[in-house]
């Protein structure tokens, strides 16, 4: 790969060394001390040209890296497709450029004009509303990212601008994923300050998950200097290479000076966001994440429900759930926070009881009840019933009734019986005869031993 001197050299004779038709006849952009203007990236170099009123950010890479042109030409390809307004569109050019006698591969975009991040917080940072409507704008981008597929990979102050009309736009593209370049391996894992801490240690492949993390740092920065300007000069914002987080942070944030100053003196809002962010640290990969506006959107109780609403003590239950968007879920009766989000439990319980599940989340919080009514277990002392002769007849001394009070009934086929106007007390109930007709009813034993108790004047 070519040095960045002899890039140098070659963009400053365009009439010599370009050799992009488009491009032919455009002039460089230059310092006071006449050499070209250009931004260093980690593996290019960005040159500002100008051809009939329209300036041009030209990208030289001075690091080799593999499979440049397929993969920009899927990027390239992908970005036109998707129509999104935060990326400009941009053509890749083979051996775009002659430097020190070999032809290298260039990349041509329409330049964009506007603020870097950091310089447009500084400019607004006593303008409260101005850098909460950027959090908003900079959320919604997120989202329309994510819905997209896209994952920028570098997201940090360098690689954000806010035009004249207040719009983000993108820059820098060499860590683009899209779904053709997934699972390919990365070539750019961003600035530390921005990132996971696992994606910083280990070799990693381009992944759509990318972004999660800094877009939270990012998020999170914006709110808290909205709400506290005196960040900016408190933590040297503007001669840092990060925001408010730096790497060192991360390793244990809730010890960090960061971390103290915004939890004593922040909104609601930025708490539950550094709780999020914690979420984020203690998850084993940065690719377990999920995207945090999940977290910002009302959490929504799916179902939260029993399998049984009625049982008798000491049966078993099963106690399910589901919720979405929550960031901390507790059930009530000793159950305490729930760490699974999709779940279920088996319970004994020996009493009426309601069940209560109750969902937080930065959106809102919601809560549902669900009931079961428990019936004590039933004691019979004694119950003796033969099996009757349903031929014809069957003799009322053959039925134990033990005692009186206890009302005892059973589903069998009606019995109809004859009990005589009169009944002597010296006729022993054994010689009482009851007529079985079949009608299929209730048969009651309590009541038919006190209508022969009435009649027969015992």
């Amino acid at each position: 790969m070519p040095i960045k001197s002899d890039i140098i050299n070659a963009v400053n004779n365009l009439d010599y060394f370009l050799n992009v038709k488009e491009l032919k006849g455009a002039t460089v952009k230059k310092n006071l001390n006449g050499q070209p203007f250009f931004f260093t990236g980690g593996f290019n170099m960005v040159f500002q040209f100008e051809k009939k009123s329209t300036k041009w950010a030209f990208r030289v890479w001075h690091i080799y890296l593999q499979n440049l042109k397929v993969r920009f030409q899927k990027i390239s390809q992908y970005l036109i497709k998707q129509k999104l307004s935060y990326f400009a569109d941009f053509i890749y050019d083979e051996n775009g450029l002659l430097v020190n006698g070999t032809l290298v591969d260039t990349i041509r975009m329409v330049w964009l004009d506007g603020l870097l991040l950091k310089d447009f917080l500084q400019l607004n940072l006593l303008n409260k509303q101005k850098l909460l409507d950027l959090a908003k704008s900079f959320l919604e981008m997120c989202s329309e990212l994510h819905k997209n597929k896209i994952s920028h990979g570098d997201l940090q102050h360098g690689n954000i601008i806010i035009d004249n009309n207040g719009k983000i736009k993108l820059i820098d593209y060499d860590s683009i994923c899209i779904p053709d370049i997934e699972g390919e391996d990365e070539l750019v894992t961003g600035l530390k300050g921005y990132q996971h801490p696992t994606r910083l240690n280990s070799k990693n492949c381009a992944s759509l998950k990318a972004d999660y993390f800094s877009e939270l740092v990012i998020y999170l920065s914006i709110i808290a200097l909205a709400e506290n300007p005196l960040l900016w000069n408190d933590y040297y914002v503007e001669e840092s290479e990060v925001l408010l987080f730096d790497d060192a942070d991360f390793t244990n944030l809730s010890q960090s000076n960061i971390y103290k100053s915004l939890i004593s003196h922040s909104s609601n809002e930025i708490k539950v966001l550094l709780e999020i962010l914690i979420d984020y640290l203690n998850k084993q990969s940065y690719l377990d994440l999920e995207p945090f506006e999940v977290y910002l959107t009302p959490p929504v109780i799916v179902h939260f429900s029993v399998d049984k609403e009625v049982v008798i003590s000491g049966q078993k239950v099963t106690l399910s759930w589901e919720i979405k968007n929550a960031f901390e879920i507790e059930i009530n009766n000793g159950f305490g926070k729930i760490i699974n989000a999709l779940d279920k439990i088996d319970i004994f319980p020996s009493q009426n009881t309601i069940y209560r599940i109750q969902a937080k989340g930065i959106g809102g919080k919601v809560e549902q009840e669900t009931f079961v009514k428990v019936f004590p277990t039933p004691i019979i002392e004694s119950l003796k019933i033969p099996m009757p002769d349903f031929t014809s007849r069957f003799s009322l001394s053959s039925i134990v009734l033990n005692p009186p009070s206890i009302n005892v009934s059973i589903n069998l086929p009606d019995f109809n019986f004859d009990i005589p106007e009169y009944v002597s007390p010296n006729i022993p109930l054994n010689r009482i005869k009851l007529e079985y007709k079949p009608k299929m009813s209730i048969f009651n034993f309590s009541k038919l031993y006190e209508r022969i108790r009435r009649k027969s004047k015992i």
